[in-house]
Formats: C-alpha cells, structure tokens, sequence
C-alpha cells in the first residue's frame, strides 16, 4: 500500500493531477476486487491442506506470476486499446455479461440449487494437474519431488498454479474496470 501511494504521489507530482488520479482510481478498483481473490486462495489452501507455514511461499510465488500474467494482460489490452479504440465496448461487455450474472445468481439464488463444488473437479486444478504429472505427497517446502525416479509436482505447486490461474480469472473483469476508468 505504501509503494502505490509513493508511486501514485510521483506519478501525481510528475505527469499532473489527471494522471495520478486516475492512477490512485485504477489502483482502489484493483483492491476492491481483489478481495474475493482472498477467499478463492483460502479455499485452496483448504483443499489441498497447505501446512500454514507453507503457505507464504505458495503466495508469494503465486503473486509473482500473478503479477507476469496481469502486466501481459495489461499490455495486450493497452495494444489493443491503441489500435482500436472501440475495443473499450468488447471490455463493457465483459463487464456487463460479468455484473449479470452476478445479479441474476442472487436473484435466482434457490438453497437447493446449491452444490457444493470440490476444487479437485474444477477446471484449473484439473489443468494444471493434466500439465504437470503430481503426487499427493508434499516434500517438504518443495514445489518439486522425485517419484520412482520420475520428477512430479507436489500439491504445493499445483496450488500454486492454480493461485495464479484464478488472479488472472478475477482479472478479466478488473482489469477492463481499470481501463475503462482510465480511458
């Protein structure tokens, strides 16, 4: 929080007050919506029993590619952007389809209708474990193990991917936020 704010000032004192307000507006969107990220990472700690002393590394490792992955999105999208203005209408969409179908899950919203889904079935756990041949085994703080002279993941590092894969999932409705409010 403290390097946004002395980056938002510089970029404030620097490029003037538009600039550094639509920096600090682009930056409090970003927090708003990454809280949910919060919840998704805990659920995943959960179900794939991340001892509480590994976890900081599974984040930490998780964040920074998060953090790749996001600034190749970014990049994209100003490209994108910067040949084709009117890309900003495709980003409204994803907004919108976004927001309704947020809207309509709580209007619909029916207690039987509610199946609780194991994060072993879902679609990015299953990619990643498809990608990367795994154990059920942890080794330690190791993202890597060898199995019968075979190297696998660990669930360690299965989190871990799938940490990044759902930032960059949430990331699809901040991202087009951001943009739009600094278009």
């Amino acid at each position: 929080v403290g390097a946004a704010c002395t980056f938002g000032g510089v970029v404030w004192a620097t490029m003037g007050s538009e600039s550094g307000a639509e920096f600090f507006a682009g930056y409090l969107i970003e927090q708003s919506l990454s809280v949910d990220n919060l919840f998704v990472f805990l659920l995943l700690f959960e179900y794939f029993k991340v001892p509480l002393a590994f976890q900081d590394r599974v984040l930490n490792w998780g964040i920074y590619g998060a953090i790749v992955m996001r600034g190749i999105m970014i990049g994209l999208g100003a490209a994108a952007l910067e040949q084709y203005h009117g890309i900003l209408l495709v980003f409204a969409a994803i907004l919108v389809y976004g927001s309704g179908k947020f809207f309509w899950g709580l209007v619909t919203n029916d207690e039987d209708d509610e199946v609780e889904e194991d994060p072993g079935e879902n679609t990015i756990v299953r990619f990643a474990r498809s990608v990367f041949p795994s154990t059920e085994e942890y080794d330690g703080d190791r993202f890597f193990t060898q199995v019968d002279g075979i190297r696998k993941a660990t669930p360690l590092f299965v989190c871990m991917v799938a940490v990044e894969i759902s930032d960059v999932v949430f990331a699809v409705d901040s991202i087009p936020a951001v943009f739009g409010v600094t278009e």
